[in-house]
């Protein structure tokens, strides 16, 4: 497969030394091409880095299944927690500016941060934001920003009553909520809202000239990535292309809508260490404080820094962090010691980016010898045969010829959950409906019997699947409350609890 390629190909012309560094791209590039057909992947843009410059980019597939435009390197993408890194840079800033310190108790600057437990409400540091470490467990409290119309500061004060599980500091709990508040010291100590700090700090200062905080800027774009999903999660389904969903109460932990080329420019001052060309952007201090080890970890990952995840591949540090949203997955991974990074943008839901990712750093790192596409394609087969017994078990155990206890009238009404806030079930001509009143537009469907006093929920999130509600009683067999059985390894639809009001 191999084979010699002019550097026009790429729309290049590198000097001889650092040829003699690069892996052959045109067999890169297909290898990628292969990859976007095997993993089924609607469209991909890859780039990479190297000593400053982007060194490759191409688009492959399209940015909507259902029109002819292909993805370009400047494609505009919804970055999701690739973002967190921004939030990180913004504390650093403002840091370098003497503003903060990431050692501030996060009180100082947020005098309504609460957590809990007062020990940790008063000790928890900025720095605690950013590392996944507050003793809630991975995605905590997301329910509260997915859809909503809720706040920051709301979604904060909610959450603030939600049990910790784990010891402060002591085990990883990644937390979407945690970098919501880092991006309200962001506002609180600026002055300026986290969109206005990241575009004029951050954006414009690297000439990130396409990228946005913004999806409502999306409509004034072009060469635009849609989101791509299977309906219900249904891994039999087509995809199919959805609209943007803004998300703007989750500003901090996502929001930063970009591009490769835009990327490549942020991407290269993390690999030059906080500089851009000869001048700091991020003093040492800070880039040190980002980039360090702040909560150890297992399996591939040696740990937590800050908005950054440390690895290590073929003995070298490499800072990375994955995005991933209804509709996109997304990847980058940079190495400062090399000065190089590999940047891989996608609008579907396969983990197309992460073979490409680790397929490009092995031949650079590596020998050249690593297939990650070959490895991982059997491993998401068995995951998918998986997740297709788990929805045949669900179907084979409804018990047919069963009937609510109750006239649907019975179960309609306002209930609540004391995190989470209200929902409504009403009843018309004999048929129910439930609507979550935080979030209408995705939360809101149809109950369909499915057996005893289980009823199944059709919302209208093209993102999950339908949801399973079943009814509580007391003695005198009144509706007391309804519990939410719907499978998501993103929210914790198991934790809602709502009570009849």
């Amino acid at each position: 497969m191999k084979r010699t390629s002019p550097l026009s190909f790429f729309g290049l012309l590198l000097p001889a030394a650092l040829l003699a560094q690069q892996p052959d791209f045109q067999t890169l590039d297909a290898y990628i091409a292969e990859a976007v057909v095997k993993f089924d992947q609607p469209g991909l843009a890859v780039g990479i880095v190297k000593d400053g410059e982007l060194v490759f980019s191409k688009g492959y597939g399209k940015l909507d299944l259902a029109k002819p435009e292909p993805v370009t390197p400047n494609s505009v993408f919804y970055c999701a927690s690739i973002s967190k890194a921004f939030t990180a840079c913004a504390i650093g800033l403002l840091a370098d500016e003497g503003k903060l310190s990431f050692d501030d108790p996060v009180r100082k600057h947020l005098p309504e941060f609460k957590t809990p437990e007062d020990f940790v409400t008063e000790h928890f540091l900025i720095k605690d934001l950013l590392c996944h470490r507050s003793g809630w467990i991975t995605f905590d409290g997301d329910l509260l920003w997915y859809g909503t119309h809720y706040t920051p500061k709301e979604i904060l004060a909610r959450h603030a009553n939600e049990p910790l599980t784990h010891e402060f500091r002591t085990e990883f709990g990644y937390s979407n909520l945690m970098f919501i508040a880092a991006a309200q010291v962001v506002e609180r100590v600026s002055g300026m809202s986290w969109d206005q700090f990241i575009t004029t700090r951050i954006l414009k200062p690297l000439a990130m000239d396409r990228s946005r905080v913004q999806t409502a800027d999306l409509a004034s774009m072009t060469d635009v990535a849609l989101p791509h999903v299977r309906k219900g999660q249904n891994p039999d389904a087509p995809q199919k292309s959805m609209p943007y969903q803004a998300l703007e109460g989750a500003d901090g932990a996502c929001g930063v809508l970009s591009t490769v080329v835009d990327l490549a420019k942020w991407d290269a001052m993390w690999a030059s260490e906080g500089k851009v060309g000869d001048k700091a952007f991020l003093s040492p201090e800070s880039y040190g404080i980002i980039t360090s080890i702040h909560l150890a970890m297992g399996g591939r990952r040696d740990g937590a820094g800050l908005g950054w995840f440390l690895e290590s591949n073929n003995g070298e540090t490499v800072i990375t962090h994955s995005g991933g949203m209804p509709g996109f997955i997304l990847n980058h991974a940079v190495v400062p010691d090399k000065d190089l990074a590999v940047i891989a943008l996608g609008n579907g839901e396969s983990y197309s980016v992460f073979a490409i990712t680790n397929e490009i750093l092995d031949l650079y790192l590596g020998d050249g010898s690593a297939d990650p596409v070959r490895d991982m394609l059997p491993r998401i087969a068995k995951r998918t045969e998986r997740e297709k017994k788990r929805m045949s078990d669900r179907a084979d155990a409804r018990v047919p010829k069963t009937k609510p206890s109750l006239a649907a009238m019975a179960y309609a009404g306002i209930y609540a959950d004391k995190i989470y806030g209200e929902a409504v079930i009403t009843e018309n001509s004999g048929k129910l409906s439930l609507s979550f009143k935080p979030a209408p537009e995705l939360f809101t469907g149809a109950l369909e019997h499915w057996h005893y006093d289980t009823f199944q929920w059709q919302h209208a999130d093209p993102f999950l699947e339908p949801g399973y509600i079943t009814f509580s009683f007391d003695t005198d067999h009144k509706v007391t409350g309804f519990k939410v059985d719907l499978h998501s390894p993103d929210f914790h639809f198991y934790k809602l609890d709502f009570r009849k009001q």
